[in-house]
């Protein structure tokens, strides 16, 4: 059993927004295309994924690193250790 399904109002949204019909709109599709362009375009699709979530990674490491250096010299400032720095 899924767990949207326990959410009282995710069947509103979804008839709202009508993903049903668009879910089965793409797949009618891509059943209707041949084998070797659903191979294509299945790997188009995970090509496009694999770029997205190594760009999504690079900028999340730098926003560590960033946060990482914060935190230390927060660390740093509560210490005492750059009261000779800052005065």
């Amino acid at each position: 059993m899924n767990f949207l399904e326990n959410i009282p109002f995710m069947d509103t949204i979804a008839e709202a927004i009508g993903i049903e019909t668009y879910a089965q709109k793409a797949y009618d599709f891509f059943i209707s295309l041949s084998s070797i362009e659903q191979m294509v375009g299945t790997v188009l699709l995970a090509i496009i994924l694999l770029l997205g979530v190594f760009d999504l990674i690079k900028k999340l490491s730098k926003l560590i690193i960033i946060v990482g250096v914060i935190v230390g010299l927060w660390v740093l400032y509560n210490q005492g250790l750059l009261d000779g720095l800052i005065g």
